[in-house]
């Protein structure tokens, strides 16, 4: 039930007696605000607003005295009748109220109501006054302490709302729930500086997601249960405010500002207290409604976090706070901002070592020191999105907690360094063999893989291999990316299929681009994000940030470079140069675990013209004069090769001949169908198949055409359809295929050697 205060009773009825004095036979909005400006409770708030109180108070009088002659009665014993005015401006007031939560009408309430009327003397001499609607109202909401922060004890309702939307870490720290700060030093004796001031005596941790800010705060409270900071913060409680609580269940406006105000009211009072805002840039907008208002959680918090009756300690990351608090200068000069910083690999490790303990209890396991280097070293090395020592204690953390999934009791719950390399396999998508740099048999044999699936590229093959074992022997140095190469060659000689068989032999992503796509200037921008000012520019990364933020390790394909604009170039310098990449919005993508290729037919068309001798040598000129027309000199210089692939030969198109005949082969395996294939079909493939200047692409359609269609025919709807045995042939000019229904034999590859 919404009831007067008692101030408005005692106001209204000095109203009433002024008017009675005055022989008025109303009460009007003039003999209120008069009486208003009596009560000394208000004057002080309207004195800590700036206004003019003389200027109002000596106006009202003169008015009331000499300029209401129409009012005047001459019954003494009339009681003085409020108008319709000062009834409409106390039944708004009511509402405002009503709709706020709170259960009586105060003071201001009223005169906010008054300030509402247009047309009114009272109005009138208010504004002159120098209070203003819209200003007066922000500033009564920001004035918190006014309605709560005084008295002696914190009242019921303000502790039961410190319990609701607080944490007290303190205690938390008594239940073993927050674990020691460890190799902090110089940010714990940045925060105990800036809380021993006397005024703005709150602090601002800046830094990346997973540095340790919150860490940091509850590591305070560690401290000051374990009475590890300086004696004037020993007695101190630390406060973890939760914002989404106080959100939350608040239907009307007001909700939200009574439940602050309540808390900081017990705060305060509460003494030696300190508020921890963690995502501090949450407090812009929190609470503030629609319709722009501004009596958000941060303007609410500005004048007590002048004062110095409270210490606020808040964190936040540097987007946000480059986006919300460098946007509120007032807000940001009322603290002290002290980075936080991503932590040294031998620090991480101290820290580690600190909380071990911690994680071996709560998981009943041991884990060993070198799961922990082997932790910092992989998280470092692969996961590049995050920051110590988060990514670190994350992966001891999962370690720890497969135990609990397996429910193996049999072995004894260890830790070691191959655990951790499980748990990061699983989580970047890689080979466990790889992540555990393991696969020296895999990479001695990676050359001699590769040449058994790409013909005729023996030099090509040899350059990539070397660049991957300088690399994997850690010689590479660290802000480059693993290689940066151009492929060069006619078309179908196996750019492409290189890149891929690298990938596939290297257990990564392969990242393939058509460069086709990004033709004209505007398409630029789909790889790195739209620019400023454009649709799209705040929640598009482009592709390639993405992609290369998915998949941090991965041979990164640009496919048929030269047929990209021109920018696309300039957009990969960084990425060669310093092994990232920045979006248009800042985002900022890791390549350093990349391979970078990239392919072309620059010179090709040149190649096939008539040279009259000497084609080999006139051929490697014409492509050397391409690329550096096309590639400016500054791009060239960051490649670390460009790499040749030769025309393909006849005996090269054997084995390629081979390797499609065996693709098929396993195609059809399941289908419970043997083949066998003459060594005249096999002739007439290499013949038929074989062109200079078009590469193997000429002998997949000629398999497709008359090997393919064919066999697809015989098992939908023939001899094969439940299986059989199948004898390709050429004869009479056309290839043959001789089905046997359900009599499966070994197939013979007919005295030819593919490989």
């Amino acid at each position: 039930m919404v009831e007067p205060s008692k101030e408005l009773q005692l106001v209204f009825d000095k109203a009433i007696n002024d008017a009675k004095k005055l022989m008025h036979e109303y009460v009007t909005l003039e003999h209120l605000l008069y009486a208003i400006f009596c009560e000394e409770k208000f004057c002080n708030i309207i004195s800590m607003y700036g206004a003019d109180i003389d200027y109002i108070k000596y106006n009202l009088e003169h008015y009331l005295k000499n300029s209401m002659s129409e009012i005047v009665t001459d019954d003494e014993k009339q009681k003085p009748k409020k108008t319709q005015t000062v009834e409409r401006v106390l039944n708004r007031a009511f509402t405002q109220v009503l709709f706020a939560g709170r259960g009586s009408i105060e003071l201001t309430d009223v005169v906010l109501s008054m300030l509402n009327e247009k047309k009114s003397i009272s109005v009138f001499y208010l504004e002159k006054g120098g209070i203003e609607k819209t200003k007066f109202a922000e500033f009564l909401n920001s004035e918190i302490e006014q309605e709560y922060l005084e008295g002696e004890e914190v009242s019921s309702e303000a502790k039961r709302a410190l319990k609701a939307f607080t944490t007290n870490l303190n205690d938390e720290v008594k239940r073993e729930k927050i674990d020691p700060i460890i190799g902090r030093g110089e940010e714990l004796e940045g925060l105990a500086l800036a809380l021993g001031r006397r005024q703005k005596n709150n602090v601002l941790m800046v830094g990346d997601p997973g540095v340790g800010k919150t860490a940091i705060a509850e590591g305070l409270a560690y401290n000051i249960e374990n009475n590890l900071v300086p004696e004037f913060l020993k007695e101190y409680k630390v406060y973890n405010l939760d914002i989404g609580a106080m959100l939350a269940g608040s239907k009307y406006r007001g909700d939200f500002e009574e439940r602050f105000k309540l808390v900081l009211s017990a705060l305060v009072k509460q003494g030696k207290t300190i508020m921890f805002i963690d995502e501090a840039h949450m407090m812009n907008g929190a609470g503030a409604g629609g319709g722009g208002a501004s009596n958000d959680l941060a303007n609410m918090l500005k004048p007590a976090l002048t004062k110095g009756d409270l210490k606020v300690v808040a964190s936040t990351t540097w987007e946000e706070y480059r986006k919300y608090f460098e946007a509120d200068r007032a807000l940001m000069r009322r603290f002290q901002r002290i980075t936080v910083g991503e932590p040294s690999k031998e620090t991480t490790k101290d820290i580690l070592l600190g909380i071990k303990k911690y994680y071996e209890k709560f998981h009943e396991t041991i884990i060993t020191e070198e799961a922990i280097d082997s932790a910092i070293k992989l998280s470092v090395k692969y996961q590049s999105d995050k920051k110590l020592p988060d990514k670190a204690i994350d992966l001891i953390d999962i370690a720890c907690s497969r135990f609990k999934v397996n429910n193996d009791q049999s072995k004894e719950k260890i830790v070691t360094a191959s655990s951790i390399e499980f748990e990061l396999a699983k989580i970047v998508d890689m080979p466990t063999e790889r992540i555990a740099e393991k696969e020296t048999d895999n990479l001695a044999n990676l050359e001699k893989n590769l040449k058994s699936v790409v013909y005729g590229q023996d030099q090509a093959i040899e350059s990539i291999v070397d660049k991957v074992l300088v690399n994997q022997a850690g010689l590479k140095a660290d802000d480059k990316p693993i290689g940066s190469f151009v492929f060069m060659g006619p078309t179908g000689t196996g750019k492409t299929e290189t890149a891929k068989q690298l990938a596939k032999n290297l257990g990564v992503k392969l990242v393939r681009f058509d460069m086709s796509e990004y033709q004209e200037r505007h398409s630029v921008a789909k790889l790195i994000g739209s620019p400023p000012g454009y649709v799209g520019y705040e929640e598009n990364n482009g592709i390639l940030i993405t992609q290369l933020q998915e998949s941090p390790n991965c041979v990164l394909l640009l496919d048929e470079i030269e047929k990209a604009h021109p920018d696309v170039s300039q957009i990969l310098l960084q990425l060669m140069d310093n092994g990232k990449v920045t979006g248009s919005n800042g985002k900022v993508a890791d390549a350093r675990n990349c391979t970078l290729i990239l392919t072309t037919n620059l010179g090709s068309h040149k190649a096939e013209q008539n040279t009259i001798g000497f084609t080999k040598e006139l051929s490697q000129e014409y492509e050397d004069t391409d690329l550096k027309q096309f590639f400016a000199p500054e791009f060239r210089n960051r490649l670390d090769g460009t790499i040749t692939f030769a025309k393909l030969s006849k005996e090269v198109m054997m084995k390629i001949v081979g390797k499609f005949l065996v693709e098929l082969k396993d195609m059809v395996l399941d289908k419970n169908i043997a083949i066998t294939i003459t060594d005249d079909t096999l002739d007439y493939l290499v013949d038929k198949g074989f062109d200079p200047k078009m590469g193997a692409r000429p002998l997949q359609r000629l398999i497709d055409k008359d090997i393919k269609r064919k066999l697809a025919r015989e098992m939908l709807f023939g001899k094969l359809k439940n299986g059989g045995s199948l004898i390709i042939d050429y004869r009479d000019k056309e290839v043959k295929l001789d089905c046997v229904e359900d009599e499966i034999t070994e197939p013979a590859w007919d005295k030819k050697t593919f490989f």
